[in-house]
């Protein structure tokens, strides 16, 4: 299905054939929140055996130093990681609410460009060890390096005043100074070298990743500001996979919110449209980890990566004109999660038929779990971003 077509209003042809998706119980009801756990600790290390690799351990500490931005209401927040004596200093974006009169809930991510991108200010230095998608369209070289002609870009997708009227602190780090995004050289600087990657199971880009984002959440419990009992994450793309995946393995996160997160993230493989697997270990290696059988012969599928967040919340953003991300693909491996939450919400659910979801672009809730699909391709918007934080107004 190409993205012409997927785009157009012949929804049959976008979208036709039925979809089979892999068990989500495993053949025995979950009625407790005990079983639900037993079966989703039986997921998680499918998922992590074989598509992401584990998220390795937390490390043996973590120091946080915050100063102030010239000519920004931000703060630069220093992150200094230890494990087995080796030492890693990465750096993040911190944004408060004005006029506090107690703890912050928080939203945290990571960043393509990071706070470079979202502040104008040159007295956030720039990370020369960080590699990044390459921004050719805004004046950097193809070398995958953060520039100066790169400062601001990413505001707009990361509309820090909207969230800070709506109350919350926003942390923000650089997705590139953590774990290269570059299939030759992501493992010999950041978080593989650091946590000996090479000396254990094998590990994808996207679990150090979600590793990453825990960091952020220890960094944001130090602060006092910020209450640490109310934190959500984000990620457009490749860092909505690992938003997604970060959640699923810690429970500190309460809500989540993956932007057009796709193939690897929200996108099932047994709905044949966008992206598949196989393309995506071809094109970006690094992102996952080798499987060696078929694709045929799995135990997972993205339903059961979506599962693994319940009963926290989550918020599914995509665009009518991606169907590489595969928008009705991942409509669907929602619902079909949705079983986790039914021990908190076991009526009052309401599935649009997938047509009309497409026709209207609408969004629906249904108790914590929340989706939506605009107009547009392949970004994430100031438009998702008010869908979600209405969103968290009602969970």
């Amino acid at each position: 299905v190409n993205e012409q077509t997927a785009a157009s209003d012949d929804f049959e042809t976008a979208y036709a054939g039925a979809i089979d998706f892999l068990p989500l119980e495993g053949g025995t009801p979950v009625t407790t929140p005990s079983l639900r756990e037993h079966r989703q600790s039986q997921l998680r290390a499918n998922l992590a055996n074989e598509l992401y690799g584990p998220v390795p351990l937390p490390p043996d500490n973590i120091s946080v130093s915050r100063q102030p931005i010239a000519g920004d209401l931000a703060e630069r927040v220093l992150i200094e990681i230890t494990v087995a004596g080796r030492l890693f200093t990465v750096d993040a974006a911190l944004w408060l609410p004005p006029n506090l009169d107690g703890p912050a809930p928080l939203i945290c991510g990571l960043d393509f460009v990071g706070p470079v991108g979202l502040i104008n200010s040159p007295d956030f230095p720039i990370d020369e060890n960080a590699r990044i998608s390459s921004r050719e369209v805004y004046g950097a070289r193809e070398n995958k390096r953060i520039e100066e002609t790169l400062r601001g870009v990413s505001a707009y997708r990361w509309p820090v005043s909207m969230m800070l009227d709506a109350g919350y602190a926003v942390l923000v780090s650089c997705y590139g100074s953590w774990v290269p995004d570059d299939a030759d050289d992501w493992k010999y600087h950041g978080l593989y070298p650091l946590l000996d990657c090479a000396g254990g199971p094998p590990v994808g880009a996207i679990s150090l990743w979600a590793w990453a984002i825990q960091r952020l959440v220890d960094a944001a419990e130090t602060f006092d500001e910020i209450d640490a009992s109310r934190v959500s994450v984000a990620g457009h793309s490749r860092l909505g996979k690992s938003a997604l995946w970060a959640a699923a393995n810690d429970p500190r996160i309460g809500a989540v919110l993956a932007g057009n997160s796709g193939c690897g993230g929200s996108a099932p493989a047994a709905h044949p449209v966008g992206e598949t697997l196989a393309e995506m270990a071809e094109v970006f290696p690094h992102w996952t980890i080798p499987r060696g059988e078929s694709p045929a012969k799995r135990n997972f599928d993205q339903h059961h990566l979506l599962s693994l967040i319940a009963p926290r919340a989550v918020y599914l953003a995509h665009a009518k004109a991606d169907v590489k991300a595969d928008p009705i693909g991942s409509l669907l491996a929602l619902k079909e999660a949705s079983e986790f939450w039914k021990l908190e919400r076991p009526e009052g659910w309401y599935w649009p038929a997938p047509r009309e979801i497409w026709q209207t672009c609408g969004q629906l809730r249904n108790g914590s779990l929340g989706y939506h699909l605009r107009p547009g391709g392949h970004n994430i918007l100031p438009y998702d971003w008010r869908k979600f934080l209405d969103f968290l107004e009602t969970v």
